[in-house]
């Protein structure tokens, strides 16, 4: 049976390829990061597999299917091995990358590798934050509504890709719909297409460890005293590798299972204040050094450019050396970024709600400079139609604050009081859209 699949497959070569080439002696187990991000998906898709046979996606039973899975100590353990497997996919991945950056191995001939690379991880964090929403709980749910509405500040198309992604203006059970198909078929999907080419290329290239290897067989040297077969010692480090990651993650989910809080409540009633998954502190603590008025510049620009800095890095990299020791500039960049994101991390940890940019009561108030940043700091969160002028100004009756919706529903005449979820404007702030109003709502 096997000769005749080896006939038509060729089943040998490829258990050659992937068995019988060498490594240098020097390969560490930071080398294997990408083969324990491989084990961390399939638990992911295996224990995503058991859930789903439980969940129901809809706003009024995915909070109760919740409840009946963490009634069950089994459920339970399934559940905080899936969240557990999250945390520790997205720890993986960003640390693969950091290591093949650190070697240059994104450098020619391995461009691909790394294109398919980045995709895997705009895949990961997609999964992470889709599934933030599922419980459909407090946390979820105010994350989520936080979350898309970033999406409002992109010029142009921003209401549309809010309404996108929500399916409809607010948070509703249709989101809750189009996160779970996403999460569940769509983002696993574009997962598995970028891994199978990723894996593809280092199949055929081999690791970039390997390529001084292949240097000194060129140059007619022995090699055998400087590498390892793969198999039995390489394979047994991997191996070694993911038992350490599995066995962090069993003893993870049973002392610090998942928990779930409150249902999620649109009112918000209780004024839960919103925070995100702990990988998107770094991110949400950022915005925060941003005033209203340069929002679009943390919220649109900065992730362009990430963007374009991480596609285009084999070719925005010049040097032509993959040494860390003669990369000292990209090097020292990508530290400072680090360490960077880190601090932030730690501080957005503890942080508090972005405070707002005007304070007072401002007699004549501007659009721009005193109006705006209301807005974009207490409104937009929820409503990202009123990020520009002409949608706000749809809500008003320009000299006439009483008939005014926009006041109404922030000076509490109308319930529920807005902003819901965050403390409610002070005197000053509704006093100043209150004159803002009166003063016929310039676009000033």
């Amino acid at each position: 049976m096997m000769k005749w699949l080896d006939e038509r497959l060729n089943i040998s070569g490829l258990m050659s390829s992937l068995f019988e080439h060498p490594v240098p002696k020097r390969s560490n187990f930071l080398d294997y990061l990408g083969f324990a991000t491989l084990f961390v998906f399939i638990s992911q898709a295996l224990t995503g597999i058991l859930l789903a046979t439980v969940y129901k996606p809809s706003a009024a039973e995915a909070y109760s299917s919740i409840q009946a899975l963490q009634a069950s100590p089994i459920g339970n353990y399934v559940r905080s091995l899936h969240s557990w497997s999250a945390d520790f996919m997205v720890v993986l991945v960003i640390m693969h990358l950091l290591r093949v950056f650190y070697e240059g191995a994104y450098k020619r001939p391995r461009e691909l590798t790394w294109i398919a690379g980045v995709f895997l991880l705009i895949g990961t964090m997609g999964l992470a934050f889709t599934g933030y929403l599922l419980p459909w709980d407090q946390e979820g749910y105010w994350a989520t509504t936080v979350g898309t509405a970033m999406a409002g500040f992109v010029p142009g198309i921003g209401d549309f890709l809010v309404r996108f992604l929500r399916d409809g203006a607010q948070v509703t059970g249709a989101t809750l719909t189009r996160f779970y198909s996403v999460h569940m078929l769509v983002l696993p999907a574009i997962i598995l297409l970028a891994f199978m080419p990723h894996f593809f290329f280092v199949l055929r290239q081999g690791m970039s460890s390997t390529d001084e290897l292949s240097e000194a067989h060129k140059r007619g040297e022995d090699v055998s005293k400087k590498s390892l077969p793969f198999w039995p010692d390489v394979a047994l480090r991997m191996i070694i590798v993911v038992l350490i990651v599995a066995v962090g993650i069993w003893i993870l989910a049973g002392i610090y299972p998942k928990g779930l809080g409150d249902p999620a409540d649109a009112l918000n009633k209780s004024h839960y204040i919103p925070e995100p998954a702990w990988y998107f502190f770094g991110v949400y603590q950022l915005l925060k050094y941003f005033p209203g008025s340069l929002d679009v510049i943390a919220m649109v620009g900065l992730p362009v450019v990430a963007m374009v800095v991480l596609f285009g890095l084999p070719w925005l990299d010049r040097n032509p050396s993959r040494s860390p020791k003669k990369r000292p500039l990209a090097l020292g960049v990508a530290a400072a970024l680090v360490v960077g994101m880190i601090f932030l991390t730690y501080q957005g940890m503890s942080s508090v709600p972005k405070p707002l940019a005007a304070t007072g009561v401002v007699a004549h108030p501007s659009y721009k400079k005193d109006i705006q940043p209301i807005l974009q700091s207490k409104c937009v969160q929820c409503h990202a139609e009123i990020a520009t002028y002409s949608n706000t100004v749809e809500k008003v009756s320009p000299g006439n604050p009483g008939a005014s919706t926009l006041i109404k529903n922030i000076d509490g005449s109308k319930q529920p009081q807005m902003p819901v979820g965050q403390e409610p404007l002070s005197k000053d702030q509704i006093q100043t859209m209150t004159n803002w109003v009166q003063d016929g709502a310039k676009n000033n």
